[in-house]
């Protein structure tokens, strides 16, 4: 006898592939889903990361400042390295309440309240203060950017230099400093250039992630480049105010324009002035006037002054009112009208001026000025 075999209908059969493709289908087309929207959020966020209204240039162009919100302490200056500078910061120079307990106090309030780079030095003798308000502060080390400045007097060449640098480092209790400048050009050209080879090299072992000057002209910027294949300073801290000198004015324009960041100190008129003197009657008429129409403080329409030249400003206090007032830049924009209003004011009494122009170093050389050096 044959035996038939028995088959299950063709149409249950087929009936569970489809099941089984379907949820699968299903199963694939809800990944696929899933990923592009992923994809689709990370684009999002890049592009509104990359087009956030920053004006930010590129290693050849002059430097500028990008915009940050209302009472934002977050604005930032691009060095040509390509590294973010805060465009507000908190200088810590050349007044009682910058030594001991004051300055570490103040400091804090400074990090708290948001200020992220401290401007120090050699010469003003408390890094150690700062070193233990930025290590009490909490606050990652990376997000916080210190600047200090080699003392001429102290390392008066490269070797003494590179020992400067370990020391400033130690004192601040830091593996690295954000920016390094030597403090002033007084040793000459010779010993100022020994110390310029010495921030560069500091540089790269990764002390040091950028190097600049201050107080220097443009003949003693362009003497250290030469002596150094042409490694001009990412920045030159030097007084810059409505009512500083032609040469200095002139200096900052063409700093600007070659890619060195000016970082403008005595924007409020040094440790001298005194700001709520008589009610406010310290100030220039004009400042005044200009203050009221904004709703802004006389020292804020300074420091915007500055900002909106594209300089950074490092105005110090000991003082919580003042440290605010100075950190918490309301969001307003002078116009050209307000700022020869403020340029053609007389400066206010007991302003600090240095009188320094294009004449070069502190020794021989600062015999002549340097375009008559370099044309004779």
């Amino acid at each position: 006898n044959m035996t038939v075999p028995t088959f299950e209908p063709r149409s249950r059969n087929r009936r569970k592939t489809n099941n089984v493709t379907r949820n699968r289908y299903v199963a694939l087309s809800t990944t696929v889903i899933g990923v592009a929207m992923t994809l689709f959020l990370v684009l999002v966020l890049v592009l509104a990361l990359t087009f956030d209204g920053r004006q930010l240039t590129s290693m050849d162009t002059k430097t500028t400042i990008s915009p940050a919100s209302p009472a934002s302490p977050v604005d930032t200056i691009r060095l040509r390295s390509g590294l973010e500078m805060p465009a507000v910061g908190y200088g810590t120079c050349c007044r009682p309440s910058a030594k001991g307990e004051a300055i570490y106090k103040s400091t804090k309030i400074f990090l708290k309240n948001g200020g992220r780079l401290i401007d120090t030095a050699m010469a003003y003798r408390n890094h150690e203060e700062i070193g233990k308000a930025i290590a009490k502060s909490g606050i990652p080390r990376s997000e916080i950017w210190i600047t200090s400045k080699i003392a001429p007097n102290k390392a008066k060449n490269y070797d003494e230099c590179l020992i400067a640098v370990d020391n400033i480092l130690e004192e601040l209790d830091t593996p690295y400093l954000d920016l390094l400048l030597i403090h002033a050009p007084k040793l000459g050209k010779e010993r100022t250039t020994q110390l310029w080879k010495c921030l560069i090299e500091a540089r790269h072992v990764g002390k040091v992630k950028s190097i600049g000057v201050s107080n220097f002209n443009r003949g003693e910027i362009e003497d250290i480049a030469e002596a150094t294949n042409g490694e001009m300073p990412e920045a030159n801290e030097i007084q810059q105010h409505p009512w500083s000198s032609r040469e200095w004015r002139d200096l900052a324009r063409w700093q600007n324009k070659q890619g060195i960041a000016t970082i403008a100190y005595t924007s409020l008129g040094g440790s001298r002035f005194h700001r709520d003197e008589g009610d406010g009657a310290a100030w220039p008429g004009k400042v005044t006037r200009v203050a009221k129409a904004h709703g802004v403080t006389e020292a804020q329409v300074l420091l915007k002054w500055a900002l909106q030249h594209d300089m950074a400003v490092i105005p110090g206090s000991g003082s919580k009112e003042h440290i605010l007032e100075n950190l918490m830049m309301p969001n307003f924009q002078l116009s050209e009208e307000d700022i020869l209003d403020i340029e053609s004011a007389d400066a206010p009494r007991d302003w600090w001026d240095s009188k320094r122009g294009p004449i070069k170093y502190g020794d021989e050389e600062a015999t002549r000025p340097w375009e008559e050096r370099k044309n004779g």
